[in-house]
């Protein structure tokens, strides 16, 4: 009766990796369609070497089942403890990292759990190292310290008396406009601009977590890219509670002292309302010259809708 139940849980889960890494593949989840989940699944972490990690998982699976199958209980034991261990680790970044929980990881790691202590493998010493091992593993790949900052992004903040942050997209055309004339008011108003990049979409998630890498970090590595995406994600959530849960850009974040001001969109009731907070009237920005005339433009062309996600 066990060997049977330690099968059908084995044979569960590789239909269960098969259908997640299918439904990575065609940017649709089979299981559960949540934002955690996707965020999870979209992330660098849902991949390996190009191809989702529910392939490699599933082929692992089925290994082990052969080998549980002819009787070699002790190799089989090995490979399962060793996936169970990668998908610890893939919990443990869910977590503390990602913060974020996807159900179809949780059924997952409960049926490669319920397989090891049914059929009592965790009690062969090899499979228990094994375990262990690609714990660490893992944690090896994913998170190599191959990564080095720049220097030059250091700021007084004795320089400024204000701050503004701006949540923005790289393929919104407001966000865009929003920052250049921002950019251009921040000497002005002695303000410091923070540039707080989000996506939108699953399309310009590669783009936001790029412009933070670029801004960040004097190297294109692994470790680079997942310290980005990080940031991508814990400005969508800044975002997020400003906002009553919803994300659209640009939004505007003005900080004087323990004050602070919040503006949606950008048209152009929006950027009187944002240089009016800033204390600049519209004749001093005129006498800004060049300046002045590309944010007098701006001001003419800006659309009045903002993105949402």
């Amino acid at each position: 009766m066990r060997r049977k139940t330690t099968v059908f849980l084995i044979t569960t889960s590789i239909t269960t990796a098969l259908m997640t890494a299918m439904g990575d593949l065609a940017a649709k989840s089979f299981i559960c369609e949540s934002s955690e989940c996707v965020k999870i699944h979209s992330s660098s972490f849902g991949s390996l070497f190009y191809l989702p990690i529910g392939f490699y998982a599933a082929a692992f699976l089925s290994a082990a089942l052969w080998l549980y199958w002819r009787g070699k209980t002790n190799y089989a034991g090995i490979l399962l403890c060793g996936l169970l261990g990668v998908e610890t680790y893939f919990t443990f970044i869910q977590v503390v990292f990602i913060r974020s929980i996807c159900t179809t990881c949780l059924i997952f790691f409960s049926l490669l759990f319920a397989c090891v202590i049914l059929s009592r493998m965790a009690m062969n010493r090899n499979a228990a190292i094994a375990g262990f091992m690609m714990f660490f593993a893992a944690h090896f790949y994913f998170f190599f310290p191959n990564v080095s900052l720049k220097p030059t992004l250091l700021q007084d903040p004795a320089q400024a008396t204000r701050q503004i942050e701006i949540f923005a997209s790289p393929t919104c055309p407001h966000c865009e406009k929003a920052i250049a004339a921002l950019r251009g008011v921040c000497e002005i108003a002695n303000a410091r601009l923070i540039v707080r990049p989000v996506s939108i979409s699953k399309a310009d998630t590669k783009k936001s977590i790029e412009w933070v890498s670029g801004k960040l970090f004097s190297c294109n590595s692994p470790i680079s890219y997942r310290l980005a995406e990080r940031i991508v994600w814990d400005n969508e959530t800044a975002a997020k509670q400003l906002d009553n849960g919803r994300l659209a850009v640009p939004l505007i974040l003005i900080r004087r002292n323990r004050e602070k001001e919040l503006f949606k969109g950008w048209n152009n009731r929006v950027q009187q309302a944002v240089f009016a907070a800033l204390g600049i009237s519209r004749p001093k920005i005129m006498a800004t010259g060049n300046l002045l005339t590309r944010n007098k433009e701006i001001m003419c062309t800006v659309g009045a809708s903002s993105c949402e996600k």
